[in-house]
Order: C-alpha cells, then structure tokens, then sequence
C-alpha cells in the first residue's frame, strides 16, 4: 500500500494505492494437468530452470493451449496430468509478493519451439 504521510484510512473514500509486483516471463511448458484438449493448469519451465505449476486457467485460454497441444502429449504422469512431448513458450506473469503465483497470460507461437 502507498499512502501520503498525512492521510489517513476511510472506508470507501480513501486515496491509497495497492501496489502489486508482478513480472512478466517467457516459460516453456513442459506438461499439463488435465483433459489434453482442455487443460486445468499448465507446468512451466522457468528461465532459472525450475518447473511450477500456473494458477488454473480461464476456460478460453484452456481451448486456446488446446489446440496448440495436438501431438505434442507425451506420457501421462501421477495426478491426471501429460508431460509434453515438444515445449510450448507461454508467457507468464509471476506474482513477487510473499506469495508467489504464475498466471498464464498468453502462448508465444511468435517464438517458436
């Protein structure tokens, strides 16, 4: 939160500002959980080279990753998810408050696999 030094908290008029953190990555998606034609939640490969799963996904983008997923789900894993056989790049945001989060925001067919 930001505030000015002399202001003070009022419910419904105030004039502070919640600051969120948030930086924007390319990832490779290495697996998905669910449905290959409808997937729930996508693995990604960070840039530092660890895996995290993103927040669940809206139901146009779990269309659109869809889509682009066909033939290219591998094996399937524990928990009902498929490794990809060929990386998608998606590019994610990545909360960097105290709890981290990755949300997907779009795949980058623009850059090739």
């Amino acid at each position: 939160m930001a505030k000015g030094l002399g202001t003070s908290y009022v419910p419904g008029r105030t004039r502070w500002l919640k600051i969120k953190h948030v930086d924007t990555v390319d990832a490779e998606i290495v697996a998905i959980v669910g449905a290959p034609g409808r997937p729930t939640h996508l693995v990604v490969r960070l840039p530092d080279g660890t895996l995290a799963p993103t927040a669940q996904l809206e139901a146009v983008q779990r269309a659109a990753v869809g889509r682009e997923l066909a033939g290219r789900i591998g094996e399937s894993v524990t928990g009902g998810g498929h490794r990809l056989t060929s990386p998608l790049v998606a590019e994610v945001e990545i909360g960097t408050t105290r709890h981290r989060t990755l949300r997907f925001v779009r795949l980058r067919l623009d850059l090739g696999t």
